[in-house]
């Protein structure tokens, strides 16, 4: 053994004792994280009455996995479920059909004032929806919108704000990062081909920036399936609840069906988990490229 090994070794050894640490840490604060996930669950497979046993118990003795097919028929859940898709799928597409053209024309596009307009177009990210929610509701009643999707559908195909939680201004901020993050040479070059605005954009920087555009899709998704807020104002007969809303009938004066309620609300969550396991390096990147060339 030579002098270097002697010294190395130690310093090696030392090394993984601080990498074997720090990966326990993250592993017990993970499981922490994942309890109220885990409890969830849990519950679901549980009477009503054994949740509230003490001392607690997190796992079931006898698994009741009929509260499932139970709680799918205590309240229309799959009607719910229905509207849900329709809203979300509907704000992806009204993203998609005003936000991109706008981040382009701030990304890519050169005329004058662009900057300022930008800077007004992100002062609508600091005014939350509770502000605007009472003069889109008088709005919404005089047009005869109010007890329809239409308040939810229409509003993210004209630049307006997407759920409670999410505005049309921050999408179109993130996909401008993305868009003057690509390499200003591919739009030059097919402005020398002849190529128009539209083209250069659907042609050229849509197909090279489709990680900024499901980054910004499964926000929007994320915000709108999850919104509560929204269709509560704008929704007034059970036959066009959302999941989101849908969920408070599990809840009466009398009794509460909890197990039933943890059971929806599992499948409630289970299209958010899926995406973020499978999508979490375009939110990482989104993440990443919104402090990229400002």
């Amino acid at each position: 053994m030579t002098l270097t090994d002697v010294l190395v070794q130690p310093a090696r050894r030392r090394r993984m004792l601080v990498q074997s640490g720090r990966h326990v840490l993250l592993i017990c604060l993970s499981i922490l994280f994942l309890l109220p996930l885990i409890w969830m669950v849990a519950s679901s497979l549980k009477s009503n009455s054994a949740i509230f046993v003490y001392p607690p118990r997190l796992l079931p003795s006898r698994p009741q996995f009929s509260n499932y097919r139970k709680a799918f028929d205590y309240i229309p859940f799959w009607l719910y479920f229905r509207n849900s898709l329709i809203v979300s799928a509907a704000t992806i597409c009204g993203i998609m059909f005003s936000c991109v053209p706008a981040a382009y024309a701030f990304g890519i596009l050169r005329w004058r004032g662009r900057d300022l307009v930008f800077y007004i177009v992100l002062a609508g990210i600091m005014l939350p929806f509770q502000v605007l929610m009472v003069p889109l509701y008088v709005m919404y009643r005089d047009l005869h919108l109010i007890g329809t999707l239409l308040p939810l559908v229409i509003p993210p195909f004209f630049g307006m704000y997407i759920s409670s939680a999410f505005s049309a201004s921050v999408a179109i901020f993130l996909l401008r990062q993305f868009f003057r993050a690509l390499p200003r040479e591919l739009v030059d070059a097919a402005r020398i081909d002849g190529a128009g605005e539209w083209a250069t954009l659907f042609r050229v920087v849509l197909p090279v920036a489709k990680g900024g555009l499901i980054t910004v899709g499964l926000f929007a998704f994320l915000s709108s399936w999850t919104d509560f807020l929204a269709p509560l104002i704008f929704l007034n007969k059970g036959s066009l609840f959302t999941l989101s809303l849908g969920l408070q009938q599990y809840q009466s004066l009398h009794f509460t069906a909890f197990n039933y309620l943890m059971a929806a609300s599992f499948v409630f969550a289970l299209p958010v988990l899926l995406v973020f396991v499978f999508a979490q390096r375009f939110f990482v990147e989104g993440i990443a490229l919104t402090g990229l060339r400002g």
